[in-house]
């Protein structure tokens, strides 16, 4: 059964390393959803970038990936976790329309 999973990965400020990881996904057919790409500027000498992407696989496959990501030069650490269902207890967020009070 495939699932929605977040990885967030650290590495290092390097050109190509995005289309690596791109390049693994496409090789093993997972879906993409989302991708995210931020620069942590906190110290000039030291720069890491983020990348955040949203898959729809199996967890199996993810873990395959996972190892074959970590093993590309200019990665720091690599996470991942599942993201729940729209429709789950947890995220069941209301909205609510609060009158504004004028006086």
């Amino acid at each position: 059964m495939k699932h929605q999973f977040r990885i967030i990965i650290l590495g290092e400020k390097e050109t190509r390393l995005l289309s690596r990881i791109l390049v693994i996904l496409n090789r093993r057919n997972l879906k993409t959803c989302h991708i995210n790409v931020s620069n942590n500027n906190k110290n000039e000498t030291i720069g890491h970038i983020q990348y955040i992407l949203d898959l729809e696989c199996k967890e199996e496959q993810l873990i395959k990936v996972k190892k074959l990501i970590e093993k590309l030069i200019g990665i720091i650490h690599v996470y991942y976790s599942k993201i729940g269902e729209k429709n789950s207890i947890k995220n069941s967020w209301k909205k609510i329309n609060f009158p504004l009070a004028t006086s």
